[in-house]
């Protein structure tokens, strides 16, 4: 067969455009070829011009391959010395470095190495106009090592100071819809000088060099501006840098399979909701007043996510230091479906013995709930014995999946329906002629 070289035409680009969007919704797309029969329908609607958009750069995409390709065609027609007959001409062959001994170091170093997850919560967030930006009202520490799991944790609440006039309201909603810390008069509230005081001695016990921090990047804007007032408050010097958690998967993934993994897979590796409601994983005014949002909840579940997706690829065995191992055992036994319902809706349900766990909540429910950061969503457990809303097919499959199939079942399950189907002929009012 003839060596066809890859060609990439203005569908192709229209397709890798939409990858982002259908991931959004649910579908189980990972490449260009996985999204190709969601998007047929969708280029059938654009006009002529809309198209012209990607012919351009299918054109640019050909164009730059094109003068890629001149040199090493050029090189081809380079003239080689002629061989003597009788002569043995050796190659000079270039091995590959060998990657195992050359990443020893760094290896051992990535995983015996200690990491701090540092977030901080705050009654909402104001305006650009205004001096200051955000309230610190609570700040969780993680420390945390790919060996060792979670070594060490740092929580407290702290005293967000006098709340600018105007703005009262907005804070108290702001805290309402997340964490819901009074805004005033807090009990547990500290100074927020004590309190960056303490992180410090938490974090950097000993003289020396500051170990890596970091949080997620959605919400790092807001740690470094709630740092830096509480070192003003306290009059000392703002030594933490702060770094992303996004960058530390990269380099963990990077360090096992030298190649950096896609920003999706890295966002999607963060944002889960598995441990929202696992023990110990909540401060105990939160977890007491069955609240989700908590600044120490944050942490520890970044912890958690690289435990469960990048500490076993160094074959780490789980403990309860790296996993709520109650909560990682079940979602194992949980079988993911996906259910295309009929009015274009996809909805990603997991069925397991006891009943349906609903991981349902899209990001923009989270964002228009949560005026704080980036956060998971919330779980919903839904029991035998509780009732289950939504379309009838939900229902069915749920259904057909905890009750055994047998032609006997099957039959009587028809036989209800027919009667129900008699039993509610006579409330339905008769159509018009």
């Amino acid at each position: 067969m003839p060596n066809r070289k890859a060609s990439r035409n203005a569908y192709y680009f229209f397709v890798q455009e939409k990858i982002p969007e259908l991931r959004r919704r649910g579908l189980p797309v990972v490449r260009v070829a996985h999204a190709i029969p969601y998007c047929s329908a969708d280029w059938a609607r654009l006009t002529e011009e809309e198209k012209e958009k990607y012919a351009e750069m299918a054109r640019e995409w050909r164009a730059a391959r094109g003068r890629a390709a001149a040199p090493a065609e050029k090189q081809k027609l380079v003239p080689t010395q002629p061989k003597r007959p009788g002569v043995f001409v050796s190659k000079q062959t270039v091995l590959p470095p060998d990657v195992s001994s050359l990443s020893v170091k760094s290896h051992h170093a990535l995983v015996g190495g200690v990491f701090y997850f540092l977030n901080i919560f705050s009654h909402g967030e104001l305006p650009p106009h205004c001096e200051q930006r955000f309230l610190p009202c609570e700040i969780g520490c993680v420390k945390y090592s790919l060996r060792e799991g979670i070594m060490g944790d740092f929580h407290c609440f702290i005293n967000p100071g006098e709340i600018p006039r105007g703005f009262r309201f907005h804070c108290q909603a702001a805290s309402e819809s997340s964490h819901k810390i009074p805004i005033s008069n807090f009990e547990f509230g500290h100074d927020q000088a004590a309190v960056l005081k303490n992180l410090y001695r938490f974090i950097h016990p000993n003289p020396g060099n500051w170990p890596p921090v970091y949080c997620k990047s959605d919400d790092r804007a807001r740690v470094s501006w709630c740092l830096k007032l509480m070192a003003r408050t306290a009059e000392i010097r703002q030594d933490i840098e702060l770094l992303t958690v996004e960058d530390l998967v990269v380099g963990i993934y990077h360090e096992k399979f030298l190649k950096e993994p896609s920003k999706t897979w890295v966002r999607s590796l963060l944002d889960v909701a598995m441990w929202d409601y696992s023990s110990n994983t909540r401060c105990k005014w939160h977890e007491g007043n069955d609240i989700l949002f908590c600044a120490l909840a944050v942490c520890k579940k970044v912890a958690y996510c690289i435990s469960n997706s990048l500490a076993t690829l160094y074959g780490i065995q789980l403990t309860r230091s790296h996993v709520p191992l109650q909560d990682y055992e079940a979602s194992n036994r949980v079988t993911p479906k996906m259910v295309v319902l009929d009015a274009g809706r996809y909805q990603k349900l997991k069925f397991d013995s006891p009943g349906l766990i609903d991981y349902g909540c899209s990001n923009q429910e989270q964002r228009s709930n949560t005026l704080t950061g980036d956060y998971p969503a919330g779980v919903k457990v839904l029991g035998q014995n509780s009732v289950v809303r939504g379309r009838g097919i939900t229902r069915l499959l749920e259904s057909i999946s905890s009750s055994p199939k047998s032609i006997s079942s099957s039959s009587s399950n028809v036989h209800k329906s027919s009667n129900c189907e008699t039993s509610l002929s006579s409330y339905m009012p008769p159509k018009d002629e």
